[in-house]
């Protein structure tokens, strides 16, 4: 899977883990941007060099052996031990205030009240009491909890002071292999009284008579089930249980969390179950619900459903380590025919597979008739994603929501094997993802610690509205467990989880520079990305970092026109949201070589942005800011789409027709091919800021240079800015660019030649007073060759330059460059137009597809009016004049310079576009960009359009 090694680097690092973080949380808190999230796992040794702290054991509690910690007095233990037919209370003790609190020894089956059975006729109930901040743990896998039908568990942990369930290595800090420690104590068990569907010794499913004995317990067994939906077996909220689970035999263990048959009455959120050694929640039957789940590390199902669940979820991550663990998810029911199936709902969720070379299991195993609905989710999975078995009703046909497992705005990126494992139920799982259209299968675009990026956002994803399917479930407008507004260092799992998330540190292909900007690690990027003899095939710039790019810095090896070239390599460069790369002069630039890929997952919260150090650093008085430009050098991105004007042979428009890009030297960059769909990978929420570097007049680099660029490369939503060349320039290719914003660029802002024939919508031209050349300067290699540069650009608005000499124009069009331009808002303090042999070059306008051809459009020109005197005006005039709903007799006064007023607002737009001119185009009612100040598809992650922030 093309994104799975970049979850290899979240090893759950050892480090010993104080009693303090244990149990106040002190230690638990996000480190910062450097080193974010929660804390690592424990491990170490030593001893405490025989002091004890002065702490004493609540009445009634007895001492137990102390815990010899790895630094700092001894711990004293407090015993649990046997079953508790009356309310117990385990309080926070720390009586000398040194930050070692008691801890309380799960001693052997502990049993919290006696089970009063189905009907609720017998035994003695008991209320577990624990306050924030207490630590619980087990010696060995017969120190396990059981809160018996009736009984209740209050848990009521928070952020800063969780209650732990862990384990005596732990708290001694003498595991040996932290990141792998398991097993270490039993478990916690809860049962309860709510509906099951297997049923143990009579009884019929769902009913009141259906009870089962809960796996793991025996000597007696314990029983679970009966006819109270709304049971209530209490609270668990902060709590993280590690360490646990005990095999008692095959299929018959202590998983982290146990519940059955527990009632929708029990407030389950907040809770984290890491490195169980069996599953790391298992449901068994039952209503409750749960909410804010972190599953990491755990040995064999993340989330195992069974029995006739009926819960909703909300916020689960499940995290698999590397080379453990079986399923993210199994989900089992008790057979087609029977009913209530197991049936739960969840929502917002991400699931990453494990990474183990054999038996790696799968992200989701469904079987015997489990049904479920699955929404807004991310599943990653180094093999299938699924594994399909008796599944729903067992037919062979996706039959719908209730009746088979049902996937809504869920994004599947699997490994080699597929979506599903081949078995006679393949299509059935096919179907269901297909069900729903805003399923997708696709590389995901979460960062390393989970972090929703581009793809799990709109507009690339369209996410469900779940709040409208029960008041359960918050509205969450994304997939995935977290949310835009959310950080590695600011999330709800920060602050109160264990090994979640890694420190980013410096990436393969990166290495670390020892210096710190702001206080966050500077990584470098230099030379070539080539793989590092196979060491690497991806690049992952992850958040919580600074790269620095130094010199040239080339993204692959140049595979050819032909994708042939025996020395070339294909390379794949991914950036997570928000992360900022930067350069310190002219010289520090980006070449995206043909054949690899770019990801800039930047989102509109949290943007990818490259520019300069000086930027950075806020080394620029801000008086000068307003015309910084060229500090560093910019963006390059080369492909092997056709492009029309050949270096050294060729046929324009044929694979064999190539050109070196401007602005890169020693050696030079090859651009063009043949294969007009070629991927170059994705722009998303990027802006390129204060960049461009001539080398000599006419070769420069621009702040974006796209050369033979193919429609298979996403951009959107990108912004370059006072660049001191060209903001964007297209030399051919057929990229299609969508929501561009072009500000303060030195020359022009959009440059299109050399056979550009992309589709453009919704852009922004914003020029500096007393700078800039041309809005649109538009190119093709002469008016004889085919195919011409022909773009088409609609809703755009262009606010020219106010320069006083040689100001340019708003649209220049020379040398057989043809295009169309709908729905556009011009306006320019000169002339709007520079026509010199646009389009076939005669001085006649001779139609759409031969010369530059207006649909919709305002022009709202200066004192040299629509165009340039020049032999060719009457053929821009023509072409003007062509659609009565073009208009030069409209004066606009634009919002901020971009944003319609009621003048443009007041024109009648070209409608229907992605039926009359290419499927691409968004339809609209409106000319322009902005439609109005409600319109806000720039606001949030472009900058310099309504203030000075840049």
């Amino acid at each position: 899977m093309s994104q799975i090694s970049k979850f290899k680097s979240i090893l759950l690092a050892g480090a010993a883990l104080t009693v303090a973080a244990c149990t106040q949380g002190s230690d638990i808190e996000s480190p910062g941007v450097t080193n974010p999230g929660t804390p690592p796992t424990g491990g170490g040794g030593g001893g405490g060099g025989g002091t004890v702290s002065g702490d004493t054991c609540p009445s009634g509690f007895a001492a137990g052996a102390n815990v010899d910690r790895a630094s700092g007095p001894d711990q004293v233990v407090c015993d649990i031990a046997g079953t508790y037919l009356a309310n117990i209370a385990l309080p926070y003790k720390d009586d000398d205030g040194d930050g070692v609190p008691v801890a309380y020894r799960i001693a052997g089956r502990v049993n919290i009240g006696e089970d009063i059975g189905a009907d609720g006729s017998a035994g003695n109930p008991a209320v577990l009491t624990i306050q924030p901040g207490v630590t619980l743990f087990g010696e060995s896998g017969s120190d396990f909890m059981v809160v018996n039908r009736g009984s209740r568990i209050e848990a009521d942990g928070t952020e800063d002071a969780p209650i732990v369930f862990t384990s005596r290595a732990d708290l001694e800090g003498t595991q040996s292999d932290p990141d792998n420690a398991i097993g270490e104590w039993g478990g916690l068990v809860i049962l309860g009284r709510a509906p099951i569907n297997r049923c143990e010794g009579g009884g019929t499913p769902g009913m009141a008579d259906c009870e089962n004995f809960i796996e793991g317990v025996t000597a007696p067994e314990a029983q679970y089930g009966g006819g109270v939906a709304t049971d209530n077996s209490g609270t668990l909220r902060y709590v993280r249980v590690q360490y646990a689970g005990f095999p008692l035999s095959s299929g018959n263990e202590l998983n982290g969390i146990s519940f059955g048959g527990v009632g929708s009455d029990t407030v389950v959120d907040y809770v984290q179950v890491h490195n169980n050694s069996d599953d790391g929640i298992e449901m068994f039957g039952g209503t409750v619900n749960l909410k804010h789940i972190v599953l990491t590390g755990n040995d064999d199902d993340s989330l195992d459903t069974d029995n006739g669940w009926n819960g909703k979820v909300q916020f689960l991550v499940v995290s698999q380590i590397d080379g453990r663990g079986d399923n993210g998810f199994e989900m089992s029911s008790a057979g087609t025919s029977v009913s209530p199936a197991t049936n739960p709902t969840i929502a917002n969720f991400t699931i990453v597979g494990s990474t183990k070379a054999a038996d790696a299991g799968n992200a989701i195993r469904l079987n015997s008739g489990h049904i479920g609905r699955f929404l807004n989710g991310v599943v990653q999975d180094q093999d299938e994603c699924f594994r399909w078995q008796d599944a729903g009703n067992d037919n062979a046909t996706y039959d719908g929501i209730g009746v088979d497992p049902t996937f809504n705005s869920v994004l599947f990126d699997c490994g080699t094997g597929g979506l599903t494992i081949d078995d006679p139920e393949t299509p059935a799982a096919v179907a269901s993802v297909a069900a729903d259209a805003n399923n997708s299968e696709d590389t995901s675009s979460i960062t390393a610690n989970f972090q929703a990026g581009a793809k799990e956002l709109p507009p690339m994803a369209t996410p469900f509205a779940v709040e409208t399917l029960d008041p359960f479930f918050v509205e969450a407008d994304y997939l995935g467990a977290f949310g835009p507004e959310e950080t590695e260092t600011n999330n709800w799992a920060t602050g109160w989880t264990l090994g979640l998330f890694a420190d980013p540190g410096c990436p393969d292909g990166t290495s670390d520079t020892g210096n710190t900007i702001n206080g966050t690690r500077v990584c470098l990027l230099t030379g070539t990305l080539d793989g590092d003899s196979g060491a690497y095939t991806e690049v992952s710039l992850t958040r919580g970092n600074f790269f620095e790019i130094d010199g040239r810095v080339d993204v692959g090896v140049d595979i050819g026109n032909d994708g042939l070239e025996p020395d070339g390599e294909s390379i794949v460069l991914n950036i997570e949201p928000g992360v900022s790369i930067f350069g310190n002069s002219g010289s520090d630039f980006l070449v995206v070589n043909r054949g690899s890929q770019i990801f800039a997952n930047g989102t509109r919260q949290n943007p990818v942005v490259f520019t300069s150090e000086a930027d950075l650093q806020d080394a620029v008085d801000p008086s000068l800011r307003l015309d910084s430009i060229g500090e560093w050098g910019g963006l390059v991105i080369l492909g092997r789409a056709p492009i029309n004007r050949c270096e050294g042979g060729g046929t324009p428009g044929a694979a064999d027709c190539e050109n070196f890009i401007e602005g890169v030297t020693a050696p030079e960059a090859q651009y063009g091919g043949g294969v007009a769909g070629d991927n170059s990978g994705m722009l998303m929420y990027t802006l390129v800021k204060f960049a461009g570097f001539p080398l000599s007049s006419g070769n420069e680099l621009n702040g974006i240079s796209f050369g033979g660029v193919g429609s298979g490369t996403t951009v959107e939503y990108v912004q370059v800015h006072n660049n001191s060349d060209d903001g964007i320039e297209m030399f051919g290719g057929t990229v299609d660019l969508k929501h561009i914003v072009l500000t303060g660029n030195d020359d022009d802002s959009l440059d299109t030649d050399n056979g550009w024939n992309g589709n453009a919508q919704f852009v922004i031209v914003k020029q500096r007073d007393g700078r800039g050349d041309n809005g649109f300067e538009m190119s093709s290699a002469g008016t004889a060759v085919s195919p011409a540069t022909n773009p088409t650009i609609a809703n755009f608005t262009i606010f020219g330059t106010t320069k006083m000499t040689d100001p340019g124009n708003a649209i220049r069009i020379n040398s057989g460059h043809i295009g169309r331009f709908i729905n556009g808002v011009i306006t320019d303090e000169d002339e709007c137009f520079r026509w010199q042999d646009a389009g076939d070059g005669n001085a006649t306008y001779d139609g759409l597809g031969v010369d530059p051809t207006f649909n919709n459009s305002l022009f709202d020109c200066g004192t040299g009016g629509l165009t340039i005197d020049s032999p060719e005006t009457p053929a821009a005039v023509d072409s003007i004049g062509a659609d009565a709903s073009n208009t030069t007799a409209v004066d606009v006064n634009l919002i901020d310079d971009f944003i319609n007023d009621t003048a443009a607002a007041g024109r009648t737009a070209f409608t229907d576009l992605p039926t009359n001119v290419d499927p691409f185009f968004e339809d609209v009612s409106y000319i322009g960009a902005v439609e109005d100040q409600n319109d806000d598809w720039w606001d949030e992650w472009s900058c310099g359009l309504v203030a000075d922030d840049c």
